[in-house]
């Protein structure tokens, strides 16, 4: 059996080519090209060589969906088929990979994935430390294609001893925008989240607005978080404008300080300690000053603040990996896409009614 290249190939011209395709283009059976490029050794060394290199040059890549429902299928397997994803927790510390955000965001994936009729693998790399080589080989012998890869990264930055997964496997970072990639992400509108705080602070009487995070928080988050807070202060006369301070474990004294120098009456924050560290000093929420909490979750039912929808944020990744999939972008896009997810205000008892 030998290749011709009789077909007529303006017939195809500006679609994405097909087993169907090929094997006009080559003058031989579908099944032969389908055999070859699985390496079938029913068909000769040459020929296999031949179509290869009329794949490539044509520019067909496999559909890996349709392929492992094939391989399915020839195993007997396909009454039950799944596709399966993976999540990928990528943080170096433990602690870091079992934040309560990242557990609702992993958790979201999973069932989003499922679902959709996707069986999910989870790796926690600082539990199940694996070499970028080694995690390839299982995800490709799990027929894994699709990822979804969380933090926190440090400094923003995905470790380059990834980089051969991300030309190998589709993927979505969910939670962070990382630097130094052109992986597409989802992550909140943390911008967006503090500039509604502040709206509606203002909206319940409040004059004097204060922000308290942790600055490696807001730095490993573009400093979305102060952005969209200095924003939103330059509404105020310029004497009631305060600047953040920094949040740290151990600053109770310098924050406590703080406080009494500048006396605001409303603080935004993403740490709950603010709150111990007020009453230590006799001051109460919300008759003295106003909590606002910046990742509002249903176990902060005493305080008053923005949801960041973590459920929808892992859904939408999902959804986003999946359409990579279908469209067989197994690698890099030629542009990085980033879908936000905006929050929701969750009144409470920390501010004024």
């Amino acid at each position: 059996m030998g290749l011709t290249g009789s077909g007529d190939k303006t017939h195809f011209k500006g679609m994405p080519p097909t087993i169907r395709s090929l094997a006009k283009l080559a003058n031989v059976s579908p099944a032969t090209v389908s055999l070859a490029l699985r390496n079938d050794v029913r068909i000769s060394a040459k020929v296999r060589e031949q179509i290869k290199a009329l794949a490539e040059k044509e520019g067909y890549r496999p559909n890996p969906i349709v392929s492992q429902l094939i391989a399915q299928v020839r195993t007997g397997k396909a009454k039950s088929y799944q596709c399966t994803l993976a999540v990928i927790n990528t943080a170096e510390h433990l602690k870091d990979a079992e934040e309560h955000t990242v557990l609702r965001w992993n958790r979201a994936s999973m069932l989003r994935s499922e679902a959709l009729g996707y069986s999910v693998d989870h790796f926690v790399l600082a539990k199940e430390p694996l070499r970028p080589e080694r995690l390839a080989t299982i995800l490709e012998t799990r027929g894994i294609r699709g990822l979804v890869v969380t933090g926190p990264f440090h400094d923003a930055e995905l470790s380059e001893k990834y980089m051969p997964l991300w030309d190998r496997f589709a993927a979505i970072v969910l939670g962070e925008r990382p630097v130094g990639t052109d992986l597409s992400c989802v992550i909140n509108d943390q911008y967006n989240t503090v500039r509604q705080g502040m709206v509606k602070a203002l909206e319940l009487g409040y004059r004097r607005p204060a922000l308290c995070v942790h600055p490696f928080v807001d730095e490993i988050l573009e400093r979305r978080l102060t952005g969209g807070f200095l924003v939103e202060q330059g509404a105020l006369p310029v004497k009631q404008r305060l600047r953040p301070i920094d949040y740290s474990s151990d600053g109770k004294a310098r924050f406590q300080q703080w406080f009494r120098k500048h006396q605001p009456d409303v603080i935004l924050t993403l740490h709950t300690e603010v709150r111990e560290w007020l009453e230590e000093i006799g001051v109460a929420a919300p008759d003295q000053v106003g909590l606002i909490h910046l990742d509002h979750e249903p176990d902060l039912a005493d305080w008053a603040g923005m949801c960041q929808n973590h459920d929808h944020a892992g859904q939408a990744a999902v959804d986003m990996l999946v359409g990579k999939l279908h469209r067989n972008e197994l690698s890099f896009s030629s542009f990085s896409q980033c879908i936000t997810i905006r929050s929701k205000w969750q009144a409470g008892p920390s501010v004024r009614a």
